[in-house]
Parts: structure tokens; C-alpha cells; sequence
């Protein structure tokens, strides 16, 4: 059940937004789509308010009696008794006196949930109050055209007020709401096609879930909820008919066009509808326009609504609406989309050739439409393949229909019928993509090493001048799923002219990728520069080696920028391992920037997406793991332990790129039952295992940044010494500068620590800065040196400012000794004063399990075992 609870976690900041305005006297209008959740976030509201003393007044309005004057009033108790020598004589001012007597004496909040629909004389009469009294109100609409707005809109005629958008919720947040709602984790495809359907709208995601329940295609498998091939149920239909309420006829026949065609361009929509139905479906937001390249696409939002019109059956007005939607195309939509497809719903064994899988997977709300985008292409592109290989069954046909099935998502028995019906004839070149392909699969998918050399062993007997080509491949798969092999086991750029252009750039590509394991940055970036624009699959696919070379390298703004260029044009061509891997080295940058809100978004706008390129696995289980940390450090504890176990059920383990293993996550939260201390060495332990054995492989960066985590958590000199023997042997520059700072912070000498900490807060290294920065002001303070610590809190918070605010706020204050988050300081000062875990979380209306997890972080900044203690550092 969706309850208040969940709902004031999930839109804390808008919640607090609107409570400072309203204690402040400006009324506030919460607008946004139907079943977004601003009823429940208003009494969530409306609660917190009671609880600080005020007295509110509820009123509805109801559109079966917005042709009833005063009726909503009167329900609501507000209309003072007519007649009398001192009584109102009129019904408008008898509710005019009955709402004045309410809101007499003193802090007084009147909520107004779905003002659009209430009666001109009712909002007159609230609006003629309000100048009399001037009492803050709350009130809620839904989204609608400017020429459909009525003039009496109370949010038009009281003033002061302000106008907060409530935003459909992001991937993270709509995993959470689930987790919360079914009381377990669930499976990220289900998640992903979930969010898919509802767009992030609360109102839609929680009847989809419960009516998959109910008809038994979601279920709970192995303690994880997993979802049948289609999760539409009929309860759906009621679910989003609030979204088509208000649409004329006209709006009603475009949104089932849309429906049926799928994204199209404008100039498409055009020829579906008017400009007038357009503006009209845009201005109830049922919209989205995204840009791409020289064209604006559109598309329905939410998906759901697609859904509702297939499920419509066959009617006079469906063959009407499909008449304008082929007459759109030319008469014939060859290749448009079929109406049964949609993001959420699992693409058949007839599609796939072989047993059903479903896409696998804040966003954004054009992230929702390019994710539509990337599935139609993907499944376009598989249906093709296959019919293409069907018809001609050749190591050609074979290695695209392979190429394609490692990106949607097909399994074992699947891509070995192919590689078994498929006849070893025709040219050497594509024979020997074929195998690659399939070893890649092999290595990437079913973490096979063994056969993997058996595969590749047959297929150099055949290769001819192919076999430079097939190392790079086996030592790029090997680097992938078992070791890092020595880059001298592959030829150098210069070595490769002559070669065909193929195995010169996935031999120079592999052999860049080697170098940067072990740190050797500016040799990769050479290797990579050298071979210049590229055009094999292969080498396309592993475009963000590049910036993340400029990462290793520290120069993190050309990172970031080159990332985010690389990301947007993977987006643009479909390219899955361009969007996962760029996304991989943006999120780094940001992390070490501090930028986490920006980190929170990109995470959960890719995640999203609904699919896991096997190339890019253990980048993809990178993400997963950051995003389980952030979920920890707010304090979603179900939500963090779910994404976590998403990473692990990938099935990569750590390998070569750093953060690569969800292994942080899922030992904080282990501790949470432990003392903070304890909790720390607990993950310290994990993550120093986890380096050593990484180490033990090859992985040299990878190895040293979880050996480095563990530092963090527990910094001891023979940690210190250990990883400062590591990077001597790791040339990349950013290693050098993390190496100061371990040093540092294993020594424990808090001018040392400081004189780092100003050198990353130069470099733009904010997380390391701020670690260093809070464990020197901790040591200053615990040698007496408070005025010191003072006067270099004050110097480091300039130096962070820089970098923004997110960067600053990160600091630790100096006052209390912690990085408390405003949230984390609430609380503590709430625990400080005797409330009872109980008590904060029906203030704050959060759970008891949220309190508990901020606690539990609380304690942990400030170094502290419980409550006396915490209260005494608070104090001070």
C-alpha cells in the first residue's frame, strides 16, 4: 500500500518547499499529472503542519457537483446559518462567514485537493475570505491548457502564493516505492518496465503492480518479486482514464493515433491531428517533445496510455483512427512499430528465436521517450537480423543476428541454436567475425574462459591473415572475465600497418584498454589517438576508453565534457555500449566532483533504459553499485540492499574497472545493526579483500581504488604502506594525487592532511578534499587545537565553494564534527531531545527503518557508539 510515509520520503523536497512557504503565509498550488501523488503528499502536508500546532480545513473538489454552487462548502462544514438579526442573508456570504469563523485564532491552513474542480461560486467565496483574513492556502490542480483555465482558479486569485510542479518520480524512486509496496526486492527488469509503463507516476505503477499480482504474471521467486511476458491487467483501464478525462473527442482520437504509430516526427503528428489537438494534448502534458538531430519527435507520456488504446479492442473508431494513422504514412506503415509492442512488455519467442526475455533494466521525462526510442530500435533491428540469417543463413547473417542478441538480452540456447544452424562457408573475414562474436558472448554472457580458448584455438586454423585479430578479441574477453594479460602480448600501433583496418583497430583498442588497467594512462590515450577515427563494431563500442583515459590522466573537466558528448551521440545512434560506458566515466567525474544530485540523475536516467549490453556488464554493474551507495546515504536501506543484489545477480564480478562491484554497498548495510566502529572495520575487511584479490589479477586501478575505499573506512599504516607500494607501480596521475591523500589519512597527521586536502580542493578532487578536510579538523580538535580548526574549516569551505554548493555542503561543520546532511542534522537533534524513533518518524512522516538508517549514518560521522554520546558532541 502506498501510504504517507512513502510519499514524504519520496518528495521530501517539494514537501519542504511548500511547508516553508505556507508557515511563511504564501499559499501554495501543487500541480502536476493525475496520479502523480499530490493528494497524498498534500496530507502528508497538511499532517506535518498539524503536528507543528496549526489547525487545518479540508475541502474537495468533486466535478459531480461543480454544477452545485456551495456544495463543496457545505460538505466541508463551512457555511454559517442563514438568517437572524446578525446572520448572513445571502447562501455566498453565509459561506463566506462560515469560512472567516473557521479560520479564526490563529495559525490556520485551508487545503483546497483538486481545486480545478470546484464551483465558481465556492472559489469566489474562498478567494473573498481569503482578502478578510489572509490565511495561507494549499491547494492542488492537475495540468491544463491556458485556454481551458478558468479566470476564478483560486491559484490565480489568492496572493501571495507560489506554483511547485510535482515531477513524476525518477527509476531510483520508483524502485523504492515498489520495494516498499510488495515488502521485498524485485527484479530490475520489472522495475524497468514498470517505470517504462507509468512514466514514474505513482498512480499508474501501483495498479500495474497489483494487478499483475492479482492475475499472477508478477511473483515472487527466491525471495525476489519477478515479472511474467505482459503485465497489463484490466484494472489498468480505470487506472488511467483520469489521464483522458478532460480530452475532447478530438483529443481523444489524436492520443489513439500516437497510440498506434508509435514516436514520430512533428511533421508526422501533423498529418494525425491539428495544431489545435496538439496544443491541446501538450497543455494536459500527455506529451513529450524531444529533440533529435534536425527534427522534434513526439511521443506519448505515459506509455500506459498506449497500452489502454490496444486493450480497446476493434471498433468503428480504432479502424477510423487507423484509416489517418496509414494514410499519415504513405498509405502503408512498413516500418512502423506494431501496436503491440511496448517497452514493458517482453519481446516473444517468435521475435527472439528462441525462449522469451524481457528487457532488462531519476529519469528524466525525455528519458522515458528516448528509452522508448532505443527498445523500438532494438527490436526492429532484432526482428530484422533474424529474418535476414532465416533467409540466408550465413557466418554474415550469423554475426549481426549474434551481434544483436548480446544486446538484447538473448540466452545460452538461444545463440547456440544459431552458431549450430548456421553452415561454415563463405569468407574468411566473416567466419572469423562469427566466432568473435560468439566468443564474446561466451566470455561476456556465460563467463566461460575455458571455452572461450577452445572457440577462438578452432577458429585461428581457419583465420589465415585474420589471427592478430582474434588475440585482440581473446585478450580483450580475458581482460573482461579473468585476468588482465600483459599489453606486450599484443602489438603496438606502429606494428599493425599493413594490416587489414579491422584488426588494427580492435588490436590497438584491446591493447588501450590493457594499458589503462594498469594505470599506464598516457600510453593508452597515445594507443588511442593513434588509431584515429574508427569504424568497426568493436572499436565503436569501446569509444569511451578515451575519456576515461582523460580521467586516469586528471584531467576530469575534458572527461566529463568528452563523456557527455559521447553520451549524447550514443543515445542519437542507438549505441547501448556507448551510453553505458560513457555514462561510467561521466559518473566517476561527478563523484569526485561532489556533484551527487547531477550523479543521481545520470544513474537513474540510464538505468532506466531497460538495457544491459553484454560488453558492457561490468560497467553496467558499476552503476548499479554506485547507485546502491547513494540509496545508503539517504537512508533507503531496502532500496540500496535491492540495487545491490541487481549488480550481483549480473554475475561479473569485480573485474577491471574501479567500483566495478556492489561489495561497499552491501557491507554498510550488513552493519547497520552494528556500532559504527564496528561497521567500519566490517567494510573495510570486505573492501581490502576485494583489492588484494583484484591485484592478484592484474586489475592495478580497479585494485588500488577498492583498496583506497577501505582506507577510507579504516585507515591504518600498514594499509597506508601497502597502498602506497601499489601506486608507485600505477604511472596515471589521478592515482598519484589518491596516494597523497591515503597517506595522509593513514598517518593521521592533520596539517598533512590539510595541505592535501587544499591540493584536491585545486584539482577539483571534492570528495577527497572533504574527507581530508573532516579527518584534519577532527585531529585538530582532539589535540586542543579548536581555534586552528576554526580558521581551517572556514578556508576550506571557500576552496569547496567553488566547485558549488552540493560541493561545500559535503563539508563537515566545524561546530559538530560531522558532514551531517540537513535531514541527518533534524534528526539527530530530534533523537538528542528524548523522541523516540517512533516519535520522529510520525513527525517527520518517514519509517521508523528510515529513522534508523539516518541514525545509524549520524552516528557514524560523528564517531560516536549511541545516543549519550551523540548528544554530547551535538551539544558542544
Amino acid at each position: 500500500m502506498w501510504t504517507m510515509t512513502t510519499q514524504g520520503s519520496l518528495h521530501a523536497d517539494v514537501r519542504d518547499d511548500a511547508v516553508k512557504h505556507l508557515v511563511a503565509g504564501t499559499s501554495v498550488d501543487l500541480q502536476s499529472l493525475p496520479g502523480s501523488g499530490r493528494s497524498v503528499l498534500t496530507q502528508a502536508i497538511a499532517a506535518e503542519l498539524e503536528d507543528s500546532g496549526w489547525q487545518v480545513i479540508q475541502v474537495h473538489g468533486v466535478l459531480a457537483l461543480r454544477e452545485r454552487p456551495l456544495e463543496a462548502l457545505a460538505v466541508a462544514g463551512l457555511m454559517a446559518r442563514q438568517g437572524g438579526p446578525q446572520g448572513p442573508t445571502t447562501a455566498v456570504s453565509a459561506a463566506v462567514q462560515g469560512i472567516l469563523g473557521a479560520v479564526r485564532g490563529g495559525s490556520t491552513l485551508m487545503v483546497v485537493d483538486d481545486v480545478d474542480d470546484l464551483d465558481e461560486i465556492s472559489a469566489g467565496a474562498i478567494a473573498a475570505a481569503h482578502t478578510m483574513a489572509r490565511f495561507p492556502m494549499l491547494t492542488t490542480s492537475r495540468h491544463t491548457p491556458r485556454a481551458r483555465r478558468a479566470p476564478h482558479r483560486i491559484p490565480v486569485t489568492v496572493q501571495p502564493g507560489v506554483t511547485l510542479t510535482l515531477p513524476p518520480l525518477g527509476y531510483v524512486d520508483t524502485q523504492t516505492l515498489l520495494v516498499e509496496t510488495l515488502g521485498g526486492p524485485i527484479d530490475s527488469q520489472a522495475v524497468s518496465r514498470v517505470f517504462a509503463a507509468s512514466g514514474g507516476l505513482p498512480g499508474l505503477a501501483l495498479p500495474l503492480v497489483a494487478g499483475a499480482r492479482q492475475h499472477g504474471s508478477m511473483r515472487l521467486t527466491d525471495g525476489v518479486w519477478t515479472a511474467g511476458p505482459d503485465l497489463w491487467s484490466p484494472e489498468m483501464m480505470r487506472a488511467v482514464d483520469p489521464l483522458l478525462q478532460r480530452l475532447s473527442p478530438e483529443g481523444i482520437d489524436g492520443l489513439h493515433a500516437l497510440s498506434l504509430a508509435g514516436t514520430v516526427d512533428v511533421t508526422t503528428a501533423r498529418r494525425l491531428m491539428s495544431w489545435e489537438v496538439l496544443e491541446e494534448l501538450d497543455g494536459y502534458r500527455l506529451l513529450r517533445f524531444v529533440p533529435r538531430d534536425d527534427e522534434m519527435i513526439v511521443s506519448l507520456f505515459p506509455l500506459a496510455i498506449v497500452e489502454y488504446f490496444r486493450h480497446l479492442g476493434v471498433g468503428a473508431r480504432h479502424l477510423k483512427v487507423d484509416q489517418a494513422v496509414n494514410q499519415a504514412f504513405g498509405g502503408e506503415p512498413a516500418w512502423r512499430v506494431p501496436a503491440v509492442f511496448a517497452p514493458w512488455r517482453q519481446i516473444g519467442p517468435a521475435d527472439a528465436g528462441g525462449p522469451a526475455h524481457p528487457p532488462i533494466g531519476t529519469a528524466g521525462e525525455a528519458d522515458v521517450i528516448m528509452n522508448r526510442l532505443l527498445h523500438e530500435h532494438w527490436h526492429r533491428e532484432l526482428l530484422v537480423r533474424r529474418t535476414e540469417w532465416e533467409r540466408t543463413p550465413t557466418p554474415r547473417t550469423a554475426a549481426s543476428l549474434l551481434r544483436t542478441m548480446l544486446v538484447t538480452g538473448a540466452d545460452a540456447d538461444a545463440v547456440l541454436a544459431v552458431r549450430e544452424a548456421t553452415p561454415r562457408t563463405g569468407d574468411t573475414r566473416e567466419l572469423v567475425a562469427f566466432d568473435d562474436w560468439y566468443a564474446l558472448f561466451l566470455g561476456a554472457v556465460e563467463h566461460n574462459i575455458e571455452w572461450v580458448h577452445e572457440v577462438l584455438r578452432q577458429a585461428r586454423e581457419e583465420a589465415d591473415e585474420w589471427v592478430r585479430l582474434i588475440d585482440g578479441i581473446e585478450a580483450f574477453i580475458v581482460l573482461l572475465v579473468d585476468h588482465a594479460p600483459d599489453p606486450a602480448s599484443l602489438p603496438e600501433i606502429a606494428a599493425l600497418e599493413g594490416e587489414p583496418t579491422d584488426t588494427r583497430e580492435i588490436v590497438g583498442m584491446a591493447r588501450a584498454e590493457l594499458l589503462l588497467t594498469q594505470g599506464r594512462s598516457t600510453e593508452g590515450l597515445e594507443a588511442i589517438d593513434a588509431l584515429g577515427p574508427v569504424t568497426s563494431t568493436f572499436a565503436l563500442a569501446r569509444g569511451a576508453s578515451r575519456p576515461w583515459a582523460l580521467l586516469l590522466e586528471g584531467r576530469l573537466d575534458e572527461a566529463l565534457a568528452e563523456a557527455q558528448d559521447q553520451l549524447v551521440e550514443a543515445r542519437r545512434e542507438h549505441n547501448v555500449e556507448g551510453i553505458v560506458g560513457a555514462t561510467y566515466v561521466a559518473a566517476q567525474v561527478l563523484s569526485n566532483r561532489g556533484r551527487y544530485t547531477e550523479l543521481r540523475n545520470l544513474l537513474g536516467s540510464v538505468l532506466s533504459s531497460g538495457v544491459i549490453p553484454a560488453l558492457e556488464r561490468t560497467k553496467h554493474v558499476a552503476l548499479l553499485s554506485m547507485a546502491a551507495n547513494l540509496a545508503a546515504d539517504e537512508g533507503r536501506g531496502t532500496t540500496a540492499r535491492t540495487l545491490a543484489q541487481q549488480a550481483l545477480a549480473l554475475g561479473t564480478g569485480p573485474g577491471p574497472y574501479p567500483l566495478g562491484s556492489p561489495t561497499q554497498a552491501l557491507a554498510r548495510l550488513d552493519g547497520a545493526d552494528l556500532t559504527p566502529r564496528q561497521a567500519r572495520a566490517l567494510t573495510a575487511e570486505r573492501l581490502w579483500a576485494e583489492s588484494l584479490a583484484l591485484l592478484d589479477k592484474g586489475y592495478a586501478v580497479s585494485g588500488y581504488i577498492a583498496g583506497m575505499l577501505a582506507a577510507i573506512e579504516e585507515p591504518t599504516p600498514e594499509r597506508g604502506a601497502a597502498l602506497a607500494e601499489v601506486a608507485a607501480r600505477i604511472p596515471a596521475p589521478i592515482v598519484k594525487a589518491y596516494d597523497t591523500f591515503v597517506t595522509a589519512l593513514c598517518q593521521d597527521d592533520p596539517e598533512r592532511l590539510i595541505t592535501v586536502a587544499d591540493r584536491h580542493a585545486e584539482l577539483g578532487l571534492v570528495r577527497t578534499a572533504t574527507i581530508a578536510y573532516t579527518a584534519g579538523l577532527a585531529a585538530l580538535r582532539a589535540s586542543g587545537g579548536a581555534a586552528r580548526a576554526g580558521q581551517v574549516h572556514e578556508d576550506a569551505r571557500r576552496r569547496l565553494e567553488v566547485w558549488g554548493d552540493e560541493a561545500a555542503a559535503g563539508l563537515r561543520s566545524a561546530a559538530e564534527g560531522a558532514e551531517l546532511t540537513a535531514r541527518e542534522d533534524e534528526i539527530a537533534r530530534l533523537a538528542a531531545s528524548g523522541m523516540t524513533n517512533q516519535d520522529i518518524a510520525r513527525r517527520l512522516l518517514i519509517s521508523v527503518r528510515t529513522v534508523e538508517n539516518h541514525l545509524h549514518r549520524v552516528f557514524r560521522k560523528l564517531g560516536v557508539d549511541n545516543r549519550a554520546e551523540m548528544s554530547r558532541v551535538l551539544s558542544t
